[in-house]
C-alpha cells in the first residue's frame, strides 16, 4: 500500500475544494482535472473525522456553497 487517500470526482471539484477550505475547515487536496482528495491515515484520523468531513462535503454540494468561488484554478491546495 502506497498511500491512504480517497478521491472524489466532481465537475466543480475546484470550487468545492475552495468552499471546504474557506467555510468548512476541511483541508482537502485538489488534483486536476476534477478530483477532491482526502488524506485518511489511521494513525490520526478517526471514523468520526471521516464522517464529519463527508457531511461537510455533502453540505457544500447540497447548499451549493461552492458557487461563491471562481472556476479559475490558479493555485495549489
Amino acid at each position: 500500500v502506497r498511500g491512504s487517500h480517497v478521491s472524489l470526482g466532481h465537475e466543480d471539484a475546484w470550487r468545492i475544494d475552495q468552499a471546504l477550505i474557506n467555510v468548512m475547515n476541511v483541508l482537502p487536496d485538489f488534483r486536476k482535472p476534477d478530483n477532491i482528495r482526502l488524506g485518511i491515515t489511521p494513525l490520526y484520523t478517526s471514523f468520526e473525522d471521516i464522517y464529519e468531513a463527508v457531511m461537510r462535503i455533502k453540505q457544500v454540494v447540497i447548499e451549493k456553497l461552492y458557487l461563491n468561488y471562481s472556476q479559475e484554478n490558479t493555485k495549489v491546495t
